[in-house]
C-alpha cells in the first residue's frame, strides 16, 4: 500500500500535535504540582478527588458545629459555677442568722444581700453568647428572665449536628435550672423578712434542692462537651486521612515531575528531528 506525500505529512504533524500537547502537561504538572487540575485529566481520580474533597467539607463544617457548642456550653458551665457559688453564700447567710427579730441589723444585712443574690441569678439566667441567650431555648433573642425572676423563654434545646447523624443539644432551659434556684432565694428572702429562724433554717433545703439540680446539669454539660472533644478529634483524624488519599491520587513528586518534563521535551526534539528529515528526502525525491 502506497503512503501518500500528504497523508504523510498528515500524520507526522498529528505525531508532533501530540508530543507538543504532552510537554505541556509535563510542564503544567511541574510548575503546579498537581497530576489532575481537570476532569479530563483523568476521570476516574477526578471524581474521586471531588467526592473526597465534599467530605472534607463537610467534616470542616461538623467541626465548626462543635467549635459553637463548645463555646456554648463552656459559657453554660461557667453560669452554673457562679449559680452554685451563689447558692453558697445564700445557705451560709442563712445559717448565720439567728435572731428571731425581723429588724434585727445582722438579719436586715442578711436580707439585702439575698436580694442581690436573686439578682445576680436573674442575670445569670440571662447569660448570652453573642447576640443569643443561651437559657431561653428557642426564644433566644430576648432575656428568658424579667426584673422580677419570672421565666419568658420555652423549654426547648437547640441541636446542632458534630458529625453524620451525630447531634448534641446546645444549652439547657432556664426553666427549671434557673426557676428553682429563684424560687429558693425568694423563699429565704420571705423568711428572712418575717419567718423564725426555724422558718429561715427550713428554707435552706430549697436551696439545697437547687444547688444538686445544677450539679447535675452541670454533669450532662461536661459529658457533651467531653463528646463533641472526642467526636472533633476523631473528625480531624478522618479529614487527615481524606487529605493524604486525595494529595497521592492530584498530586505529583516534584522531581519526577521535572524529570518527566525533560523527557518530553527530549521526546520532542527528536520527533522534530525526525519531521525534518523525513520532509527534506520528501522535498529531494519531488525535486528529482
Amino acid at each position: 500500500m502506497r503512503i501518500s506525500t500528504q497523508q504523510m505529512q498528515r500524520n507526522l504533524t498529528s505525531g508532533l500535535r501530540g508530543r507538543m500537547a504532552a510537554i505541556a502537561r509535563a510542564a503544567a504538572e511541574a510548575s503546579t504540582g498537581r497530576r489532575v487540575r481537570t476532569l479530563s485529566d483523568d476521570p476516574v481520580d477526578a471524581a474521586q478527588i471531588m467526592r473526597m474533597e465534599s467530605q472534607v467539607r463537610d467534616i470542616d463544617q461538623f467541626r465548626r458545629n462543635g467549635t459553637f457548642a463548645t463555646t456554648k456550653l463552656a459559657t453554660e458551665d461557667i453560669a452554673l459555677t457562679t449559680v452554685r457559688d451563689v447558692l453558697q453564700r445564700a445557705k451560709t447567710l442563712a445559717m448565720s442568722t439567728t435572731s428571731s427579730n425581723p429588724g434585727d441589723p445582722g438579719r436586715l444585712a442578711a436580707l439585702a444581700s439575698v436580694r442581690q443574690l436573686k439578682e445576680e441569678v436573674i442575670a445569670l439566667g440571662n447569660t448570652r453568647v453573642g447576640n443569643e441567650y443561651i437559657f431561653g431555648g428557642d426564644r433566644s433573642t430576648a432575656p428568658p428572665f424579667q426584673a422580677d425572676g419570672t421565666f419568658v423563654g420555652d423549654g426547648n434545646t437547640r441541636q446542632l449536628a458534630i458529625n453524620d447523624g451525630v447531634n448534641v443539644s446546645l444549652t439547657h432551659s432556664g426553666q427549671p435550672l434557673f426557676t428553682d434556684a429563684i424560687a429558693g432565694l425568694e423563699d429565704l428572702i420571705q423568711q428572712l423578712q418575717t419567718g423564725t429562724p426555724a422558718q429561715v433554717s427550713a428554707a435552706i433545703g430549697d436551696l439545697e434542692d437547687a444547688t444538686q439540680q445544677v450539679m447535675q446539669i452541670q454533669s450532662e454539660t461536661g459529658a457533651r462537651l467531653k463528646d463533641i472533644q472526642d467526636t472533633s478529634a476523631a473528625l480531624a483524624r478522618q479529614s487527615a486521612a481524606l487529605l493524604d488519599r486525595r494529595d497521592s491520587l492530584r498530586d505529583v513528586d516534584p522531581a519526577e515531575a521535572i524529570i518527566k518534563a525533560q523527557t518530553e521535551q527530549a521526546a520532542l526534539e527528536r520527533a522534530y528531528a525526525v519531521v525534518s528529515r523525513v520532509l527534506q528526502a520528501t522535498l529531494t525525491n519531488y525535486l528529482s
